[in-house]
């Protein structure tokens, strides 16, 4: 069965925003499903937490940190 659906502006910017929400939510979950990239989340957070960061000021200070 066809037809026409008329939405008022409102109600289309809020279809529009819980599309947007439920793509984030979308891409969370797929991201918490992705063991080797929340084993790497949890030891970079580990490594802010002791302290073991480094400010880059340029794309050269990469090479000083990677010797």
């Amino acid at each position: 069965m066809k037809g026409e659906l008329t939405i008022s502006p409102d109600a289309f910017y809020t279809l529009v925003k819980l599309k947007e929400e439920l793509e984030e939510v979308i891409e969370t979950i797929e991201i918490m499903n992705d063991r080797a990239l929340m084993v790497g989340l949890k030891r970079s957070k580990k490594d802010v937490e002791e302290g073991r960061v480094y400010e880059l000021k340029n794309v050269d200070d990469l090479d000083e940190i990677w010797k």
